[in-house]
C-alpha cells in the first residue's frame, strides 16, 4: 500500500510541470484536482494565469477534466468559467469519480496517456496510483485555507510519510523529500 502513496513527480505549481516532456511521453489527458491545486480555496473566480494555463494546455493537445472531492457549486462554477468538464464529489481515493471523469473524455484513453495533478497524498495520489496513472503531486497553494477533512488527511499523511521514509528510503528521497522539506518549513 505504501508505494501507492508515492507520486511519480513533485512540483511547486502547475506552472513548473514540463508539459512538453509529458506530451512527448504520450500523455494526452490531464485529470486535475481543483482546490489548492489549480486555485486557492479563497478564490471565487479563476485567475488570469489559470485561464492562460488552460489555453496553453489545450493548444498543446491536452484534454483537461477537473476531478474534485468538493460537493460545492464552486466546482461547477469554476469548470463552467474555464469551459472544462468536471466531476464534483469524486470521493477520492475511491475510484468511481476518477473513472467517471475518464468516461467524460472526447475519446478513449489508455492509462499510460493520463496524468493526474493533485495536492494530497491520501486522496489524489492514492486514487491515481491505484488506477496505475501517472501522478504529479503539486505543492498546496494555500494550506491556511484548507477545510477540516483536508486537515485530517494531512495529519494521516504525516503518519504514512514516516512509514514510506522507513520502508522505501530511496523512493522517499527521490520523490517526496522536497515535498516534506517544504511542508515542514511552514
Amino acid at each position: 500500500m505504501l508505494k501507492k502513496l508515492i507520486p511519480d513527480e513533485y512540483y511547486n505549481s502547475i506552472e513548473d510541470i514540463p508539459y512538453n516532456k509529458l506530451y512527448a511521453q504520450g500523455i494526452r489527458l490531464i485529470l486535475t484536482d481543483l482546490d489548492n491545486t489549480l486555485i486557492s480555496y479563497r478564490e471565487d473566480e479563476p485567475t488570469a494565469a489559470l485561464f492562460i494555463w488552460k489555453e496553453r494546455m489545450e493548444a498543446m493537445g491536452f484534454e483537461i477534466i477537473i476531478v474534485s472531492n468538493s460537493r460545492k457549486e464552486r466546482v461547477e462554477h469554476f469548470a463552467n468559467l474555464l469551459k472544462l468538464p468536471f466531476v464534483k464529489f469524486a470521493k477520492k481515493p475511491m475510484l468511481f469519480g476518477m473513472r467517471k471523469a475518464i468516461k467524460k473524455t472526447s475519446r478513449s484513453y489508455k492509462s499510460e496517456e493520463i496524468v493526474v495533478l493533485g495536492d494530497q497524498l491520501m486522496t489524489d495520489v492514492f486514487a491515481a496510483k491505484r488506477l496505475k496513472l501517472h501522478m504529479i503531486l503539486i505543492k498546496a497553494i494555500d494550506k491556511k485555507t484548507e477545510i477540516l477533512p483536508t486537515k485530517i488527511n494531512r495529519k494521516l499523511e504525516n503518519f504514512f510519510l514516516d512509514k514510506i521514509e522507513r520502508y522505501h528510503p530511496r523512493m522517499y528521497q527521490q520523490k517526496l523529500d522536497q515535498y516534506v522539506r517544504e511542508k515542514d518549513a511552514k
